[in-house]
């Protein structure tokens, strides 16, 4: 009995393994055959005033995902329409005052993966290889358009349970996770651009992401961590919060980003000052959604504006995506 318990989970490791072994593989092919396009990077802004800097948090791409109304084609047209929806809002802030900067969260859920549902793999438009490769090629080029808007681009990258390899069960370090290969791949062919000071982009393997403009400090998660199996009630969220201000995590912060729930939300905290954002998908029509929480919602992403001054958001803005 013992033995062959044993031999059964030697060979659950090695599948693991194998995936993820595989995982690389793919990510390295990839690597070669992503093309190159001109970079031309944005004028200073002429406009007097106390500068802002423009945040944009992007996440719950679900690169793969296919619905009656969703898929890869859908997702590319859907962060391209939010380029053109940042750059013209952006051009009515700078009427007012400068905006040279852009701070890109990018909050997991990037890809869809294949191990989080069993009829996932009825509910894809590509397996593994491909989301990489073509969330990874969306990624660089979104980059790319935020430079072609404001002069400098900082990267704050988080990974989402989606981009998790295998089964929750498998032991696969958290962060050994399809997201965090696509920013690695997008993060080596933009530095390959020599872009000094233009672009900061730093990796991190923490599972959560600390984002600093100025004397503005909040925390990026994907919304995962809280709550029993990816789930929890605003007021859980909310609470959790209370306590990662109150000491539990070790770096004062103002406000917290989030996805994961597909929803544009926010909730204020008890301080009066901080707030929960909590962002939508790109994503529509999602059946487990319909089914198990009787939820749908509109694809929708965020724009912010900071005051690095003052430490705080200046405006916030909704983006639709339909």
């Amino acid at each position: 009995m013992i033995i062959r318990l044993q031999r059964q989970l030697r060979e659950a490791k090695g599948r693991v393994e194998d995936l993820v072994a595989a995982t690389y593989e793919g990510a390295r092919d990839g690597y070669l055959v992503v093309p190159r396009t001109e970079l031309r990077r944005a004028p200073l802004s002429t406009s007097r005033g106390k500068p802002e800097v423009a945040l944009w948090h992007l996440t719950d791409w679900q690169g793969g995902k296919r619905t009656p109304s969703y898929n890869s084609t859908v997702m590319r047209k859907r962060v391209q329409l939010f380029w053109d929806k940042a750059e013209k809002i952006t051009a009515i802030q700078r009427k007012d005052h400068p905006v040279d900067q852009c701070v890109i969260l990018f909050g997991g859920d990037m890809v869809e993966g294949l191990f989080n549902f069993p009829s996932q793999v009825h509910e894809i438009d590509s397996t593994l290889h491909m989301q990489w490769e073509t969330v990874s090629q969306l990624v660089i080029e979104t980059i790319e358009r935020a430079l072609q808007i404001y002069r400098y681009v900082r990267v704050v990258a988080e990974w989402g349970n989606h981009g998790k390899i295998g089964h929750h069960r498998d032991g696969v370090p958290r962060h050994d996770n399809i997201d965090r290969m696509v920013y690695t791949h997008a993060r080596a062919r933009l530095q390959e651009r020599k872009l000094g000071g233009a672009l900061i982009w730093e990796d991190s393997a923490e599972d959560i992401q600390r984002v600093q403009i100025g004397d503005y400090r909040a925390l990026l998660i994907h919304g995962d961590e809280i709550g029993r199996r990816g789930y929890a009630s605003p007021m859980t969220i909310v609470a959790w919060v209370v306590r990662q201000k109150s000491g539990a995590y070790p770096w004062p912060f103002r406000d917290v980003y989030m996805g994961h729930y597909h929803t544009h939300a926010e909730w204020p905290l008890p301080d009066g000052a901080g707030a929960v954002y909590q962002s939508g998908s790109t994503e529509s029509s999602n059946r487990y959604a319909g089914v198990f929480m009787a939820a749908q919602a509109t694809p929708s992403q965020r724009l912010h504006f900071i005051d690095p001054a003052k430490g705080r958001v200046a405006s916030q803005y909704k983006v639709f995506l339909e």
